[in-house]
């Protein structure tokens, strides 16, 4: 399967990548030291250019950020003051926590960051091979309210998807996400969703799950993987449900699904009504909708457990109480 975004290799299941990740981005033994520059450095007293290892061809974090903010500069979009951290957020594409500055080898980072015009991320894609695709930063995307619509970054050039890998008790799974539609929550090593998941698993209440505001399926995906009987997956934003199932295909191995069924189709931005999108069987029954949560158990049989993942500070009591058909809600 090629990848939805860009038509290239980005997307591989989960079985190819995993393995691999002790050597994503290992430095070879040919591999100068990382230079570390200083980040608050104005680009003027910095290097004009970090040269690549010339065995691997991988290039250090900070070479890629210097190349970055050359063009920037160059564009007028950057001066001689600023520094690397100027530039944006680097996200590289397979996601996990790591002990050490990566080595970047062709098309490793998505940058996210203000700023940028489509010339300049035209240029740095053709210009730093490490890049993958630049977002401009407008917002934290998803829908906070459906009544004022979704929020999302800009695409300038090149591709963002990407994924994150999920560390547990129960094993590893990879959550696909289209960065600039997804807000970011960069694996951490203290994970304290996943710890949740776990001490939630010790109590025995991980059976029958609704993941009620599931973004690409981290919390319910990761429910199936604890050995949960059924899940219920549901969004109101279109591109949410889109990651999920790109997810279900992605994890099929390690969830032990033997088939997904396609539905309905989804609905184009927001939708209201809960439609089921998707549905797979195998170890755990696993059911996609996307609509209001709200109005999901009008079409979807409750759970034991309800789980509810907002957005920090926003306001949850209507839809805790939607959901009070549920024996158990926690506020994730």
């Amino acid at each position: 399967m090629n990848c939805p975004r860009c038509g290239k290799d980005c997307y591989k299941p989960a079985d190819e990548i995993i393995p691999k990740l002790d050597s994503y981005y290992m430095a070879c033994r040919h591999c100068a030291p990382d230079p570390d520059l200083a980040k608050d450095k104005p680009f003027g007293d910095l290097p004009i250019q970090i040269e690549r290892c010339k065995e691997c061809r991988t290039a250090p974090l900070d070479a890629v950020m210097l190349d970055i903010l050359q063009v920037l500069v160059e564009h007028g979009l950057r001066n001689k003051d600023d520094d690397l951290r100027s530039v944006g957020s680097p996200l590289i594409a397979v996601g996990y926590p790591l002990a050490y500055a990566p080595r970047l080898g062709q098309r490793a980072l998505i940058i996210l960051g203000k700023r940028f015009t489509e010339a300049a991320a035209e240029d740095i894609l053709k210009r730093v091979p490490e890049v993958k695709g630049v977002i401009l930063d407008r917002c934290v995307p998803g829908v906070v309210d459906p009544h004022k619509g979704a929020m999302e970054n800009v695409l300038l050039a090149g591709c963002d998807l990407r994924c994150d890998i999920l560390q547990s008790l129960f094993g590893d799974l990879i959550i696909y996400k289209t960065q600039s539609k997804i807000h970011i929550e960069f694996p951490r090593q203290s994970a304290p969703k996943i710890r949740l998941l776990e001490k939630l698993y010790m109590e025995g209440e991980l059976k029958q799950v609704v993941d009620g505001l599931c973004g690409p399926g981290t919390l319910g995906l990761m429910c199936a993987l604890a050995g949960a009987e059924r899940v219920v997956l549901n969004d109101i934003w279109q591109p949410a449900i889109e990651n999920v199932i790109l997810n279900l295909e992605a994890n099929k191995d390690q969830l032990k699904i033997d088939k997904i069924e396609y539905i309905e189709s989804t609905t184009p931005g927001i939708a209201s009504e809960p439609v089921l999108v998707a549905r797979a069987s195998g170890a755990c029954e696993i059911e996609v909708y996307q609509g209001d949560l709200g109005l999901l158990f009008s079409r979807a049989k409750p759970g034991n457990l309800c789980l509810i993942d907002h957005f920090p500070k926003a306001e949850t009591l209507e839809l805790e109480n939607a959901c009070s058909c549920c024996d158990r809600i926690v506020k994730v």
